[in-house]
């Protein structure tokens, strides 16, 4: 049984020789293609050129939307860094503060009240006490509350990135479908022009 191959190259005549020194080749010819199938190329090449074209394009735009969102990364990570930084001062001075008042207090108390110092010493480390027991609870809620929302804000970041990283994939994967599809159809027409002109 013999079969027609056809096989379309830049410079016919080296390969028509290859084709006919190959061991089972019965009959070799070339011929120029008719126009219609050199014009059908040509549109494959700039439909080609059209896709690589709008695949440049939206790997910039992600990669602009990408650059925009560690931007807006870097700008939350600042802000949360110098309220953190506000808070540790402001609560630095506070305890400060709160010592300082304190201190006078006991100082005047040992001062007026000598024959009462051990009840007034008491009495004196007891608030002290409560007043470090709610600095440290405070402390410990404003830290907890700025740990839940640290995390919140990168769970929302991370959740950003995952769907930017998903979208970029999707619209490469529908790119190279649209490709693939497009060389399928140029497939299907070249096999109906050459059964048309066989």
């Amino acid at each position: 049984m013999i079969e027609t191959g056809y096989f379309a190259t830049g410079c016919f005549w080296g390969a028509e020789r290859r084709f006919r020194q190959t061991l089972g080749v019965v009959e070799t010819t070339v011929a120029v293609l008719p126009p219609l199938i050199q014009d059908l190329s040509r549109r494959i090449d700039a439909l080609r050129e059209e896709v690589k074209a709008e695949l440049r394009e939206r790997e910039a735009r992600l990669e602009e939307r990408f650059q925009g969102l560690e931007k807006r990364i870097q700008e939350v990570e600042t802000k949360l860094e110098s309220r953190i930084q506000n808070l540790e001062a402001r609560l630095g001075r506070q305890i400060q503060e709160t010592e300082t008042r304190l201190g006078t207090r006991i100082q005047e108390v040992e001062a007026k009240l000598e024959g009462r110092i051990q009840g007034v010493e008491a009495k004196l480390e007891g608030q002290i006490q409560g007043v470090e027991n709610r600095l440290e609870a405070r402390i410990h809620a404003v830290e907890t509350k700025l740990e839940g929302r640290i995390q919140e804000v990168e769970n929302r970041l991370e959740a950003q990135i995952l769907a930017l990283r998903q979208e970029m994939k999707a619209e490469i994967g529908s790119a190279f479908n649209r490709v693939m599809l497009y060389l399928t159809a140029v497939g299907v027409v070249l096999a109906l022009l050459s059964v048309f002109f066989r």
